[in-house]
């Protein structure tokens, strides 16, 4: 009977931390505009607009993909008794971990008070390492192939060797299922990770324990600001909960070009880049070979994962998707394309 109580509570209350950063990602708008009657970060207009919008952007997205996972989506549960308990003592060891090393900083260093990064933009080597990281998303692909079924089995294992966790085994009776199970369990692991070092690095920049990270963000990223990799992270896991688990082929290709599509235009445009183009929204200038290398990854990618779903019709929704990925590029609004991309590809 406990366990059964357990079960049940334990399928709702992971997702309080969730809400929790959410509403965290609120308040760096607030401070943002606290730092902008402060000239504390000076921006241009677009980077301003950009840095009001994004936390706004992430926030609403998250909730609405929690929302839906929550109360719309007839998958149940999202993520499966332990694993949502593995989540929340994870978590719980984490923050101890990670506060550990916010005193032993906060005590250590002796710079300056608040972010400080005067580069507008980041070096071609920088830019590199900074898509290379965005590129580690791409993992959701094994697994949901490999590493989801081989993870189910060993939980299942575990679960009949190990007394007192009540269960005989998980029913990952597809390899979808156990792929999206693991996938959820392992982005949502990933995503409390990154947000709560964020909100640290946003309001206790002094203990915050990563600062050589800075030299991947851009200037716009400074202070309070969320980091690109929160807007991928939020995005992805939207497309997950959502898209997951019916059509994880739809989440793979989706988080993929998002990923890979997108770093090969920023990298080769910087690099190989000799026509420029004007974006609509935006006083950003871009190059048509950038555009270009998005494109081909993007149509190669996505009719490589969703073929074997979609059969024939996985060349008319490549397609879509490139086009969106494409009309993103081209628009330029002012919120992160790492948080549009997966959601809008999608």
């Amino acid at each position: 009977m406990a366990l059964n109580v357990l079960d049940n509570v334990s399928n709702y209350i992971y997702f309080v931390p969730l809400f929790a950063m959410g509403i965290a990602f609120l308040l760096v708008f607030v401070k943002k505009r606290r730092e902008m009657k402060r000239d504390l970060h000076p921006l241009d207009q677009e980077e301003e607009r950009e840095s009001l919008a994004n936390p706004i952007a992430i926030t609403v997205a998250l909730f609405g993909g929690l929302i839906y996972a929550l109360f719309f989506s007839s998958f149940r549960p999202v993520m499966p008794y332990p694993l949502d308990v593995i989540t929340l003592i994870w978590y719980a060891g984490f923050l101890v971990f990670f506060i550990v090393l916010c005193i032993r900083e906060y005590k250590r260093y002796a710079g300056p008070p608040f972010e400080v990064k005067d580069a507008g933009d980041l070096s071609l080597k920088y830019e590199a390492i900074r898509k290379a990281t965005h590129v580690v998303i791409v993992l959701v692909i094994v697994c949901y192939i490999i590493i989801g079924p081989a993870f189910m089995q060993v939980v299942n294992w575990l679960l009949r060797v190990v007394p007192g966790f009540g269960v005989d085994g998980l029913d990952g009776h597809t390899i979808f299922f156990a792929g999206q199970y693991t996938v959820s369990f392992l982005t949502i692991i990933a995503f409390l990770g990154l947000a709560t070092s964020e909100i640290v690095r946003v309001f206790f920049y002094r203990a915050y324990p990563l600062k050589q990270v800075k030299a991947i963000f851009r200037r716009k990223e400074t202070g309070a600001a969320l980091g690109s990799h929160m807007s991928l992270t939020v995005g992805s896991l939207v497309v997950i909960l959502v898209f997951g688990p019916y059509y994880p082929s739809i989440a793979m290709a989706s988080i993929s070009i998002s990923a890979i599509a997108d770093g090969a235009a920023g990298i080769i445009g910087r690099r190989f880049g000799r026509h420029a183009y004007q974006t609509l929204f935006s006083r950003k200038r871009k190059t048509l070979e950038g555009l270009l290398s998005a494109t081909v990854v993007s149509i190669v990618l996505s009719l490589s994962l969703l073929v074997y779903q979609f059969g024939i019709a996985s060349f008319f929704m490549a397609f879509i998707a490139t086009l969106v990925l494409d009309g993103i590029d081209l628009l330029s609004i002012p919120v992160s394309d790492n948080l549009l991309n997966p959601i809008a590809t999608s």
